[in-house]
């Protein structure tokens, strides 16, 4: 059998997606450039996040990343301007809900916040030294401060590890096989193992857009989550070039939002999972 076929096939109905990939790079990033750590956009008359949740319960979160869309290339659906930034709690968790039955779209002890018109009078934002900070010790999946530096936009096909990837390659897979599958995990091994193998040859250091790579399963299999269609941030572990980013044991974390919250710039509800091997 074609697999290639199959996989071309299938994409009518789960297409490729545009997407922009970053390279992370060392160095002292801006106020206002797309990066990983550092100090955040941030304006001083706004409420600066804080968990809500555990040991965090008041206390201030650390951003993570902060993308700026004015700098970065348009693809559809996504903001066209403003900053986007996400924020978490050093823990054991990097902020993620424990419950993962119906919490990991519950902005606790992380937050997802969304500047639509960026202040360039650096007075009326918060300094280095302003920014609140956390009065124990952090448990943060990176180290230092880093550049998020796109790439040109690209279409990505599907990935085998996204949570509809199955169903649609079997209603295109069974066609073509005098012996239908029932169960995308039934397949041959010598079928499946190259579909999953080449998304970790493939796996991005940081993406907007496209499908996401995980060290395990997909959250939105879950009960509840499958709303949450579009793939917001992913951010992997890296090591090397002066990079160190490490989610638990060489992990990823993603971010998810549903297609019409993005396109209203509504960023109240948003998935965030991350995994290790």
């Amino acid at each position: 059998m074609d697999i290639d076929k199959v996989l071309k096939e299938m994409q009518e109905f789960l297409p490729a997606q545009p997407a922009v990939r970053f390279t992370v790079k060392p160095g002292e990033p801006g106020l206002f450039d797309s990066k990983v750590g550092g100090t955040p956009y941030f304006p001083k008359n706004m409420e600066y996040p804080r968990g809500k949740a555990n040991t965090f319960d008041g206390q201030p979160l650390t951003m993570l990343a902060q993308l700026n869309f004015e700098k970065l290339p348009a693809i559809p659906d996504f903001p066209k301007k403003g900053i986007l930034q996400f924020f978490i709690a050093g823990n054991d968790l990097y902020g993620m809900s424990s419950d993962y039955s119906s919490g990991l779209a519950d902005q606790k002890n992380f937050r997802v916040i969304y500047h639509e018109n960026i202040i360039t009078d650096e007075s009326q934002l918060l300094s280095a030294d302003e920014i609140p900070q956390y009065d124990g010790e952090l448990d943060l999946p990176f180290s230092g401060t880093y550049f998020l530096v796109p790439a040109e936009p690209e279409m990505m096909a599907p990935k085998a590890q996204d949570f509809r990837f199955g169903e649609a390659f079997l209603n295109v897979y069974n066609k073509y096989t005098d012996e239908p599958c029932e169960d995308f995990f039934d397949l041959d091994e010598e079928i499946a193992e190259p579909l999953f193998n080449g998304d970790q040859e493939n796996n991005p250091e940081a993406l907007i857009g496209g499908y996401p790579v995980f060290a395990q399963s997909d959250p939105r299999e879950m009960d509840g989550y499958d709303d949450c269609d579009v793939l917001l941030f992913e951010l992997d572990s890296y090591h090397g070039d002066g990079v160190d980013i490490c989610w638990g044991d060489l992990g990823t974390g993603t971010f998810f939002i549903p297609r019409a919250n993005l396109k209203a710039l509504d960023f109240s509800r948003v998935l965030y999972n991350y995994d290790c091997g």
